[in-house]
């Protein structure tokens, strides 16, 4: 099997599923438009790009997380540069889908039904989380015990797995 037993286990289909959820989410965000409206609009497909990007960066981080703890580290190196590389582009992709999401139930989007307006508004709400999720505090306390138990135990969450990798990438690369 892996070597770096349980968390490697996980690790080894966890990033295939992040992966597979850059895929699935939107594809599931475009058929609500369909099945609800008039298929995707303008909005819906500009506010899914950040939500991709950061399912695929996080995909590739747990990935680069596997082959680490298989002594293979070069693996992590490369898409945390690449993390590092795209953290403001996803952050101002997110907040333009936020702007888009919220905005249409605000203000009327032209060429937008309201199943493009859910359909935008979820996507940014994806996006915000994942950012989130990746880059400061770790969202996701509901598929690992000691994480869950963390959270209802009062300890509130965890800063980011790759935010703290990054953080000492970061310190490194300056330290050259």
């Amino acid at each position: 099997m892996h070597s770096g037993g349980r968390v490697a286990r996980r690790l080894a289909w966890y990033w295939q599923v992040e992966v597979a959820n850059a895929a699935v989410l939107p594809a599931l965000v475009v058929l609500m438009t369909l099945a609800y409206g008039d298929g995707p609009g303008w909005a819906t497909l500009v506010t899914l790009p950040p939500v991709i990007g950061l399912l695929v960066i996080g995909g590739l981080y747990w990935r680069g997380k596997l082959h680490a703890m298989q002594a293979e580290g070069g693996a992590l190196d490369t898409v945390l540069a690449l993390a590092d590389r795209m953290q403001r582009p996803l952050l101002v992709l997110t907040a333009l889908a936020l702007v888009i999401g919220i905005g249409g139930f605000v203000f009327p989007i032209p060429g937008s039904d309201a199943a493009n307006r859910w359909a935008a508004l979820i996507a940014s709400l994806l996006a915000l989380a994942e950012y989130v999720n990746y880059y400061h505090r770790q969202l996701q306390h509901f598929d690992n015990w000691p994480d869950f138990q963390h959270l209802i135990t009062g300890k509130g969450f965890r800063p980011a797995k790759m935010a703290v990798d990054l953080a000492v990438w970061r310190a490194a690369r300056a330290a050259r």
